[in-house]
Parts: structure tokens; sequence; C-alpha cells
């Protein structure tokens, strides 16, 4: 019997040592809603199917990252842990997806022989995201307050934004490896800066509408700055100008502020951020319900023992990160942070180490929207920013962001199954 090598057991040891926590944490759920401790098995499901995928995942690269599984498994069983005690019902819906997804994670990355192929793709994925936008604006159905969501006749209902995020991400990294010369050589100085010329810049500056037309016609706030920043930060990783992102912000600030001026929806929701004391029991009541948890949840928390988030609207989406902090106290919250930390920094590593600048674009790219995620909602819920109807990845309750999310994390291990120095001297060569 061969030994298991030190990185495969490193990632078991990881696994077990989540199952560990998680199958704590399920039998503090079940003695608070006093059910059976056996029940506890339902959120070590959860991790089950990390474990079963890392496993089918060896069979076609035993040199894959080993950091990944562990950190997004702590953070699904969490998640589930919280939807548990929200609403069982939902949970049950929530391990559903989340074992599709990971069957799906695996699928992907074994179809996936080599993440380079997606490159000649970049258009078509650019393409298929401002239809899955269009259709989004003419034939979306709101819910709360918002366009968001596409009925395929009445039996399927899913979240275009979701699949977006990971087109453009296809499509940022194929076209700035592309341009990636032009981009950062081929400029003209317009105002005392050196901007590319408006052939090669273009189809980037498009985002900023792009973003801003999400902003404004399917008022998703939360949407409209995760491109923004994906398109700033892509920007930045191809031409190194502080100065495009600064151009960039003023763009999008200016046209932020013409949509306050003429869109009722949006300065509603503007005004609600500044002052939610204004409607307490009214449009201020979610965000406010949000910081009542941080509160009770203090140093500690209440604990998972304790129904917790009965009173927080969208407790199981929008605001899940208050009901986290509210049962787990400031350390089981920023636990959670840097679980997030943790991702983003092997992310990166991942395109660091990248064997072509398509992938650690890719990379990039997909690590910046998870990033960008977690701190746009945990911004929302701590009143940094206007409250936006995004998910906190792989936490939050939803069966698009949940398969969207695998996928994502099936294209982030592509594109470290074959890692080699690439980068040099802190910028792509």
């Amino acid at each position: 019997m061969t030994a298991i090598p030190d990185r495969r057991r490193t990632e078991l040891v990881l696994l077990l040592f989540v199952a560990l926590i998680i199958g704590a944490g399920g039998v503090l759920v079940c003695l608070g809603m006093g059910i059976s401790v056996l029940q506890a098995a339902r959120p070590l499901a959860v991790v089950g199917a990390f474990i079963a995928a890392a496993m089918m995942l060896d069979l076609a690269d035993p040199r894959r990252d080993r950091w990944l599984l562990p950190i997004f498994a702590l953070l699904s069983g969490i998640g589930f842990l919280l939807l548990w005690q929200l609403d069982p019902r939902l949970a049950s819906r929530q391990l559903i997806w989340m074992l599709t997804g990971s069957g799906l994670m695996v699928a992907a990355y074994y179809l996936i022989e080599d993440v380079r192929d997606l490159a000649r793709l970049k258009y078509t994925s650019g393409l298929a995201a401002l239809i899955l936008v269009g259709l989004t604006l003419v034939f979306g159905v709101e819910h709360g307050g918002a366009r968001l969501w596409l009925d395929v006749g009445g039996l399927l209902s899913f979240q275009p934004s979701e699949l977006v995020k990971v087109l453009m991400c296809i499509f940022l990294a194929g076209y700035v490896a592309e341009r990636w010369d032009l981009l950062r050589e081929d400029t003209r100085r317009v105002a005392g800066f050196q901007m590319p010329k408006l052939r090669h810049i273009a189809p980037l500056l498009l985002m900023v509408i792009f973003s801003l037309a999400i902003f404004v016609g399917q008022r998703d706030l939360g949407a409209a700055v995760l491109f923004f920043g994906l398109f700033v930060a892509m920007t930045y990783l191809a031409t190194g100008r502080k100065a495009y992102a600064l151009i960039a912000f003023v763009l999008f600030a200016g046209g932020a502020f013409a949509a306050y001026s003429f869109f009722p929806h949006v300065a509603t929701r503007i005004d609600m951020w500044l002052n939610p004391w204004g409607e307490p029991l009214g449009r201020g009541y979610q965000i406010l319900q949000g910081l009542f948890a941080l509160a009770e949840g203090g140093l500690m928390g209440t604990g998972f023992a304790t129904a917790g988030g009965a009173t927080i609207p969208a407790a199981s989406t929008d605001l899940i990160f208050a009901v986290a902090a509210q049962q787990m106290g400031l350390f089981g919250a920023t636990a959670i942070l840097l679980l997030f930390a943790l991702a983003a920094h092997r992310s990166f590593s991942i395109a660091w180490r990248a064997t072509d600048r398509f992938g650690a674009l890719l990379a990039s790219a997909l690590a910046i929207v998870f990033s960008l995620q977690a701190l746009v909602i945990v911004g929302g819920v701590i009143k940094l920013i206007p409250l936006t109807g995004i998910t906190l990845p792989f936490v939050s309750y939803g069966g698009t962001s949940v398969i969207v999310n695998f996928i994502a994390l099936a294209l982030l291990m592509a594109v470290a199954r074959d890692c080699t120095p690439h980068l040099r001297g802190g910028e792509l060569s």
C-alpha cells in the first residue's frame, strides 16, 4: 500500500478538521432546535461532497492546489449551519445545490483540458453576458425592488448576473491578454495622462456603461459595483497605471450622481443608507435590523444553539453576514473574512504561478470577483456602503450563485493544474 503523498495528506487532514468543526456546529444547532443530534449528519454531507470531489479530482491531477477546497468547504459548512437554524427547508435546498455544484465542478475540471482554450471564447463570452443582461432588463422579474431574475417557462428561475460574472472574467482576461502590449505601449498623451488609443480601450470603457446600465436598469447596485470594480482592477493589471482607475472612478461617480438625481429608486436607496432612522419601521428597517444583529452578537456571539435572524429581512441572502456575526460574534465574523482573505491569497498565488498570461489574468479576475463580493456584502451590512442584493459566496442561500461559484472554483483549479513561475518583478511577463 503506497503512502499518501504529503500534499494529498495535507488536504485530507484539513478537510477532516473542517468536518470536525462543522459537525460540532451541527450538534449545537440540533440542541437549539430540539432535535436528535443524529441530524448533525446533514451539515457533514456538505463537507462530504468536498471530500468526494477531492478524491475524484485526484484521479485527474494529484498536483492541484490543496487549499482551495478546504477553505470553501468550511465557508459552505458555516453557510449551511446558518441556513439550517434559519429555515430547515432552505437548508435542504441549499444542500441539493451544493451537491449538484460539486458534481458540476468536477465535470468542468475534467472537460477543461487546457484553460487557454477558453481564451478563444472571449468575445463569445462577452456577447453572451450582454445578451443575458439585455434579456433581464426586458423580461426580468422583480424581487425586492430589483429586476434580477429570469423565469423560463414558469419551471425554472435563475439569476443571470451570477453567470455573467464568470463570462465577464473570461472576456476581460482574454481581451487584456490579447491586447497586453498595445494597452501598455500604444498610447498617446491626453490631458497630461498617457492613455491607450481609443480602439484599444473602447471595449473596457464599455464596462463602465455596462455597470451603470445594471445599476439603473436592474436596480442592482451590488452587481454594478462588482462589475465596475472588476473592470478597474483588470485595467490596472493590464496597464499598471493608477490614473486609469482614477478616471474610471470619476466617470462612475458622475454617472451614479446623475442616477441619484434623475431616478427615484436610486435616490431612495442612497437616502435610506445615509439615514435609516428616517423610516425605522419602513425602508430603513432592514439596515437597522442588520446593525442590531451585529451589536447583539458581541465578541463571542449568541451561539448556534440559539435561534437567530428571525427579525432580519433577507437573512438567508443579503444579510447572511449579519446572522453570522449575531451567532458567532466578532471573532466568528472575522474568521469568515479571514477565510475569504486566504482564498484570495491562494487565488492570486495561482495567478502568480500560471503558465500563460490568460490563465494568470483569469485567476486574478476570479479572485477579484470573490473578494469584491465579500467586501460589498459586508460593507453593506456594516453600513459602509449602501446595502446591495449580492450574495456572500458559498455562504448565502441561492441556487444560481452556488452553481456558478463551484464552476468558478473549477476554473481556478484548472489554471493551477500546471503552475510554473510566470510573473516577474511584480507584473505579468
